[in-house]
């Protein structure tokens, strides 16, 4: 049960990590090949991004999940889903970051 419980808690968090990614996909490399003036760069920053996105997530989920010792099959859910999530809102945020300082319009000192 342990180890169905375990690869469930890892198929959850791969298909999860999934959808974002095919959401975001199409938008986020027509934004970046137009910063970038380059469509193999976008393509590096898109790879780049889904690595984040997918070792990230798989790692808060295996390192805080602890689908192994939860007897709750809701908890094990809800957990997975939480640190899924944050794995995913951290490589949004740092590309979103990494974007906005580039497209961002730079203040002006008044001298």
């Amino acid at each position: 049960m342990k180890i169905i419980l375990f690869f469930a808690t890892l198929s959850l968090t791969i298909s999860v990590v999934a959808i974002a990614m095919l959401y975001l996909r199409h938008t986020t490399r027509r934004v970046i090949s137009e910063l970038c003036h380059s469509d193999a760069a976008a393509e590096f920053w898109m790879r780049s991004a889904d690595i984040l996105a997918y070792s990230g997530s798989v790692m808060l989920v295996l390192i805080f999940g602890n689908a192994t010792t939860a007897q709750d099959l809701v908890e094990v859910v809800r957990i997975t889903l939480i640190l899924t999530l944050s794995g995913l809102f951290i490589t949004v945020m740092f590309v979103a970051r990494n974007v906005w300082r580039t497209v961002a319009p730079k203040e002006r000192s008044s001298t």
